[in-house]
């Protein structure tokens, strides 16, 4: 039986990564900050197929959550994917943008990435096929359009770090690679941006439409599945062609 392990898990991507882990017979470990959210997820990822399915809720803005969460998972034998999607995001300018807020951004979206990473490799080490997969963004290669540097910031970060650590947990067999979505249809973008603002961004697209968080983690079970057993440091952009 496969293990994966995911951040961000009740909402968004995170849950739509949830869903799809399910319906492949995953056993799933589903981190996020909203137990009413994660106990509806418990229910439909085994609906969905999942073979067992644990929630724990933890607030990663504080670093000493992450050691309790290792803690909680002591006893697993292994893990066979690790898919960081937590993240928050904010609009403030950097004019309004006060160290508290620049702090939890940096500390959610990219230190605790790195801590489930450190701590996961002694699980990951145990499979025959070990993947991790960051989520980071369009913003990441570019700019935001919407959200303030912060989250810029540690987008770009998360990029730089999928790359070092796929050259370095590469010869140990563990595989690292990045999605950056562009903007997709998720609880996030809605409050970032008015249905008006999402209407006027989707013709911008060549698509000319968003993306939705099930096509988002098609592309993230793909990197953890064996058919990407090749696949190591990349950078998927999943953004419809919007460059």
């Amino acid at each position: 039986m496969k293990t994966v392990l995911i951040t961000g898990a009740s909402s968004g991507i995170g849950k739509a990564c949830t869903e799809k882990f399910a319906e492949k017979g995953y056993s799933i470990i589903g981190v996020g900050n909203n137990k009413k959210r994660l106990e509806k997820m418990k229910i439909e990822a085994i609906s969905k197929g999942a073979k067992n399915c644990t929630i724990l809720c933890y607030d990663f803005s504080n670093q000493k959550n992450i050691k309790k969460l290792f803690k909680e998972i002591k006893g697993l034998k292994k893990i066979d994917a690790v898919v960081n999607s937590a993240g928050v995001a904010y609009k403030n300018k950097i004019e309004n943008l006060s160290i508290e807020e620049w702090e939890k951004v940096i500390q959610v979206n990219l230190t605790a990435n790195f801590l489930i990473i450190k701590n996961s490799i002694p699980f990951l080490l145990k499979s025959k096929n070990p993947s991790i997969v960051n989520i980071s963004s369009i913003a990441g290669r570019n700019k935001s359009l919407s959200l303030g540097c912060h989250y810029t910031t540690t987008k770009a970060a998360i990029i730089g770090m999928t790359r070092h650590l796929a050259t370095e947990l590469g010869p140990k067999g563990i595989r690292v690679n990045c999605c950056a979505p562009s903007q997709t249809h998720t609880p996030m973008l809605d409050s970032a941006l008015s249905i008006k603002n999402q209407k006027i961004l989707a013709r911008a697209v060549p698509l000319r439409r968003l993306g939705t968080a099930k096509e988002q983690a098609e592309v993230v079970y793909f990197l953890c599945s064996s058919k990407s057993s090749y696949i190591n440091g990349a950078i998927i952009d999943v953004n419809g062609g919007l460059l």
